[in-house]
Formats: structure tokens, C-alpha cells, sequence
């Protein structure tokens, strides 16, 4: 069995109740779940919150496990992995086996092609070896070129260094930056508390329109934009 959690805390100070602000015509998380349902590859669509009301937004989506995230589990200092632990423990009880792979969709980042969340889990089931498929984007600056870092006595240095082996951009590795849209894990890396990026991390290349993290208003207004005018979602206002 496959399982998508959506994670959407109340409590944002950046950008109050931004989860299930409107978005594009539906409140923000709604984007999500509607796109865990049409990849089709889900058995389980979890949203997993401290709010009534933003667990109420994610069943009016579609989503079939609510989960009533603990307080210990919903403050601002928390990190993801034990949240997504709760909720696949959760999802194993409610389904009574348990499960093969599981989706973290951000929900702050909901520009998503129809192609990307099945395309990440055709990666991670096409190569055994991966504990976890991320999302990437192109990386808008390279750490060979314009990323500088501060050194211990005030200078600045390149992120890293060419050293005489990269004369034009062109010859330059290709980076990319987590751009947070998925990350799909097996289960076994999310029990044993592995970290989202090993050597055993693969990838799932998106869009560069899609590299967006809604943390502020000016991040709503921009995304909201981008959605509008190059995908055509409805306009948000």
C-alpha cells in the first residue's frame, strides 16, 4: 500500500492560517490532496493537523484519514520526520498492514505538474536501492560561480571552488535545490530515522515554475501569479 501525507500545522506567524488561505479558488492544502487524488497511486490521503478546522478543509478535499496531530507533535520547533512516523503508525493501524511507500506533499508548494507525483514514485519503485526520491528544480545561483560562503577570518569564498577545472558555465555540473514539492520514502528509511538526503537519495526533476515555498505574503502573491498566468488556475485574489 502507498500513503500521502499532507502535514499543514496551524499556527503560521509568516503568513497567518496560510494552509487553507484561498488559493487559485480553493484553500491552499486543497491543491494537494485534490492532486494525491488524481495521481491515482494512493491508497491513503492523510492530512495531519492540530486544527478542527484544517482537518475539516482536507475532508471537504477528498482526503480519507484524518489525523489529530498531538500538541507535542504541532509546535514550531518540531521537525517533519516525526510527524510523518505518527502519522504512518496511524495509517498502518487504520489499514490493519502496513505500508510499502509514503508521500510527503507539502502543501505550501502546490504548483505540481500531473506528471511529477507519479513520476517520483516511478523512480523510487523502478530503483530498489534508493531509500527516498526527492523533488529539485534547477538551482537558481550555483554554488560554483555566484553561492559565496564567509570564511573564519571575513572573506568570502566560492561555495565550491573551481580549482582550474570548469573554465565556462556550460561545463559546469548541473545543480539543483529542494524545491520541497515531494519527498517519497520507502518505509523502512522513515522508521529507522534516516535523513531526507543520503547516498542512497534519488531525485525527481520539476519545473522550475513549480519551485515555490509559501511562507509569506509576497510568496502568496507571487505563486498565486505564476499559477494563474503559466498554468492557468483561476486568479487569486
Amino acid at each position: 500500500m502507498k500513503m500521502c501525507v499532507v502535514a499543514a500545522r496551524a499556527g503560521s506567524k509568516g503568513l497567518p492560517d496560510k494552509n487553507i488561505k484561498m488559493f487559485a479558488g480553493k484553500p491552499l492544502l486543497a491543491h494537494t490532496v485534490a492532486q494525491a487524488m488524481e495521481s491515482g497511486i494512493f491508497d491513503i490521503i492523510a492530512v495531519t493537523s492540530d486544527s478542527a478546522r484544517y482537518l475539516a478543509v482536507g475532508r471537504e478535499a477528498g482526503a480519507n484519514l484524518l489525523i489529530d496531530r498531538p500538541a507535542e507533535l504541532a509546535t514550531d520547533t518540531i521537525s517533519k520526520p516525526p510527524v510523518l512516523r505518527h502519522a504512518l503508525a496511524m495509517a498502518e493501524a487504520e489499514a490493519g498492514q502496513e505500508m510499502e511507500m509514503l508521500f510527503d506533499l507539502q502543501p505550501t508548494s502546490p504548483l505540481r505538474t500531473p506528471a511529477d507525483i507519479p513520476g517520483a514514485a516511478r523512480t523510487l519503485n523502478d530503483r530498489p536501492e534508493l531509500y527516498n526520491v526527492v523533488s529539485v528544480s534547477h538551482a537558481k545561483a550555483s554554488p560554483y560561480y555566484t553561492l559565496v560562503e564567509e570564511t573564519a577570518d571575513g572573506r568570502v569564498e566560492l561555495s565550491k571552488p573551481r580549482d582550474g577545472r570548469y573554465g565556462r558555465r556550460q561545463d559546469l555540473p548541473a545543480c539543483y535545490e529542494l524545491n520541497g514539492s515531494i519527498y517519497a520514502w520507502r518505509r523502512e528509511p522513515i522508521i529507522a530515522e534516516m535523513p531526507a538526503l543520503t547516498e542512497k537519495t534519488g531525485f525527481w526533476l520539476m519545473p522550475d515554475e513549480c519551485n515555490f515555498d509559501i511562507d509569506t505574503p509576497l510568496d502568496f502573491a507571487i505563486a498565486g501569479f505564476v499559477a494563474h498566468h503559466h498554468f492557468g488556475w483561476p486568479e487569486t485574489h
